[in-house]
């Protein structure tokens, strides 16, 4: 590409940028700025008001005797997590190394390994 050309265009796309920012009113940007921001609030709320409603309801079982309170195995949750993920992890980076070689994309799946490995070691030493 000549210098010609890549000067052409720079001004073809400075041109198209000029026109567009001229079609675009000062109200068409408070609304385009304003849209995500009003669902970072509205999401909020909602999850403010159902983790209440969660409370409330385990409030009102509590005071009808009703609440019995659930058992976490954490030994189990942390073997099935960790085989899930060394598994998958190893999967992913056989997957990788045989389209991309050795590259940075590589710990897409050394990573989830790696955790994988870390839950089956707690796994096994608690």
């Amino acid at each position: 590409m000549s210098p010609e050309q890549f000067e052409q265009i720079i001004n073809l796309l400075e041109a198209i940028r000029s026109q567009l920012d001229e079609r675009e009113t000062p109200l068409e940007r408070i609304v385009l700025y304003l849209v995500p921001n009003l669902g970072i609030v509205f999401g909020t709320t909602l999850l403010f008001f159902l983790f209440r409603w969660w409370h409330k309801q385990k409030m009102a079982l509590i005071h009808s005797g009703l609440y019995r309170p659930w058992s976490f195995d954490l030994r189990a949750y942390s073997f099935l997590l960790g085989l899930l993920l060394t598994f998958i992890g190893f999967s992913i980076t056989i997957v990788f190394v045989a389209v991309l070689g050795t590259t940075l994309a590589l710990l897409g799946g050394l990573l989830p390994f790696a955790i994988g490995l870390g839950l089956l070691t707690y796994y096994k030493l608690s």
